[in-house]
């Protein structure tokens, strides 16, 4: 019962779609192909009520032979010429519905989970790699009904000259059958690809990035992709082709049967014929038909498959609308503070990723006081970005809870609460914008308020940046464009901060490393910006500042220090208190102060 429901939602799905694109086209394609369907039997019928007519000198015969040949032919030439451009248009308005809907639902998911499973992974990149196999949905559903239409006709037709002979279209139909196997295990050929399909865009992604060119030369690793690149190409290759081998042969016996079973009967009507028991226009309709018959089970075959591929892309779209909503934290309705009084706790949070059995942090307990300032240190792996994500809430912990002033995080709406931070990541997002958009985007609301980006700017130190571009805000960066310009690592950094300077008075500031590709003067001077800005934000809201960095001389200005290894948190609190302690905090700290000394 519940794959028939599924089937059914999957069904509608496909045809919900195919009509909201474009009702008015599909409305009128759909009565153009049932129109054009039909058109070529009515007209084999035709040419036998002509033959008839002259065979039996009939005048009244001949008439409705040739009226139904040239009404054929209109109808023809109206729906050929009427139907091709709408089903186009219809089918691109499908295409551009199928990959809206898709950025929509994959964009809509909140959290970051299915970016870590590997399995949701491969029918992500399916759902995208075979996207525009639903696009074409709108072109296979009026293909179905035409060859629904003409089946009909010709089943009619054929009947009515001898039931005996319904048997060719039943014989026709095994291709229907072997079409159906073939569809089924070149698919099982795709799905068991895609892993190596997944890889061998990844190692051309690196190929080709500007970014990687460097090191591919120096270490001589062109050939060395190249080759890998073209082994994995090769086994999904072969893996393909074989499945289309064994398709083809499985429907060149099916189609040797009917060749027999039509040289028979076309034998027999002849014999009929000679005997008065059929009419000159019976073989003359039988001759004709009997090739349509295998163009019709052909049609019927190649539907079975695109309808196939289309009903296995609408149901794997099927799926991931369900995991979208399934992880779409819809029990999440609390309104985020528009203030924080008490602050964030965590009480014994564990976090392990999706697919993963290793707990990346554990037995997390931890109070950050509203208006404070709080610096994560620790050895690399030692959990801190996996924290800034937690409290950036990309993931729920998998034990424990994070409360917000009181309130359980994973009840308060992700939206909401993301409104109301801020973030710079050592991991930046390189946007290939205008200069003012690259800033803007900090804050959507105030994207278009150039006072507010100029200041933005301002505080993240990039005014540098600005100056140096040849047509200030309005440049367009990234050499991808005519006249983008290259920014340097530093230089794409400083925008990336004054991107995260936007918003004002965040809740929650999150900097995790967002100055690793400065010098430590440069750093230090932005983190008296944050520090600065991290003191209005505390007086007007309680918003709390996080700052994961190694440079010690930089965390030394937290509020609180707390020191992570091994996904917990080991020591917290002042920088003297924790330099009197003795502790890992004052090994790391005498480490780096001996290394500048």
């Amino acid at each position: 019962m519940r794959n028939w429901n599924r089937n059914l939602r999957i069904l509608w799905l496909w045809l919900s779609t195919s009509f909201r694109a474009a009702p008015g086209l599909m409305a009128i394609s759909t009565v153009l192909v049932a129109a054009r369907a039909i058109t070529a039997p009515t007209q084999t019928y035709g040419v036998s009520r002509l033959v008839d007519g002259i065979a039996s000198d009939r005048s009244s015969t001949i008439a409705l032979g040739i009226g139904i040949i040239v009404g054929g032919l209109a109808v023809s030439f109206l729906a050929d010429g009427l139907g091709w451009p709408l089903q186009d248009t219809a089918q691109e308005r499908m295409a551009g519905r199928v990959h809206a809907d898709l950025l929509d639902v994959t964009s809509g998911i909140p959290g970051l989970s299915h970016h870590e499973r590997p399995d949701v992974a491969d029918r992500l990149e399916l759902v995208r790699e075979r996207a525009w196999r639903m696009g074409v949905g709108a072109e296979v559903l009026l293909w179905a009904f035409a060859t629904v239409t003409n089946t009909a006709t010709v089943l009619t037709l054929l009947g009515s000259v001898h039931p005996v002979l319904l048997v060719l279209p039943l014989l026709g139909g095994a291709r229907i059958w072997s079409a159906y196997l073939s569809s089924i295990r070149q698919q099982k050929a795709w799905e068991d690809s895609m892993p190596q399909e997944r890889l061998i865009d990844r190692l051309i992604e690196v190929a080709k990035d500007p970014r990687t060119g460097l090191e591919l030369r120096v270490f001589g690793l062109g050939r060395v992709l190249l080759e890998r690149i073209f082994t994995l190409q090769t086994e999904r290759f072969d893996r393909r082709v074989e499945a289309a081998r064994w398709g083809g042969k499985v429907d060149g016996l099916v189609r040797l049967v009917f060749g027999v079973a039509y040289a028979v009967a076309v034998v027999w009507v002849v014999l009929r014929a000679r005997d008065g028991q059929s009419s000159a226009g019976d073989v003359v309709l039988v001759l004709l038909l009997a090739p349509q018959v295998d163009q019709m089970t052909g049609g019927i075959a190649q539907n079975v498959y695109w309808v196939g591929e289309v009903v296995r892309s609408f149901s794997r779209y099927d799926w991931l609308r369900e995991y979208a909503k399934q992880n779409a934290w819809q029990a999440s309705l609390t309104p985020a503070p528009e203030r924080l009084t008490s602050g964030i706790e965590l009480r014994d949070v564990g976090f392990s990723y999706p697919g993963s059995d290793s707990a990346v942090l554990s037995g997390i307990d931890l109070k950050v006081p509203a208006g404070s300032a709080v610096a994560l240190v620790g050895e690399n792996g030692a959990g801190k970005t996996t924290l800034v994500k937690l409290l950036a809430r990309m993931y729920d912990p998998t034990t424990g809870r994070i409360l917000v002033d009181g309130v359980d995080l994973s009840t308060i709406r992700p939206d909401d609460w993301r409104s109301q931070l801020s973030a710079g990541f050592q991991d930046f997002v390189k946007f290939e914008l205008t200069a003012r958009e690259v800033v803007g985007i900090g804050d959507l609301a105030r994207a278009g308020d150039d006072d507010a980006v100029r200041t933005a700017i301002a505080r993240g130190d990039a005014e540098g940046v600005i100056a140096g571009l040849p047509h200030g805000l309005d440049s367009q960066l990234g050499k991808k464009f005519a006249e983008g310009v290259e920014l340097s690592g530093g230089q794409w950094q400083r925008l990336a901060l004054a991107r995260a300077f936007m918003r004002e008075r965040p809740l929650l500031l999150l900097l995790d490393e967002p100055t690793a590709a400065l010098d430590p003067e440069a750093e230090h001077r932005l983190y008296e910006q944050y520090a600065a800005a991290a003191k209005v934000a505390a007086a007007e809201t309680g918003g709390i500042t996080v700052l994961v960095s190694h440079r010690f001389s930089t965390v030394r200005m937290a509020d609180l220090i707390v020191v992570m290894h091994d996904g917990r948190v080991e020591e917290f609190g002042t920088h003297g208190d924790l330099l009197a302690a003795g502790g890992r905090y004052a090994e790391l700290f005498e480490l780096q102060a001996r290394a500048y000394r």
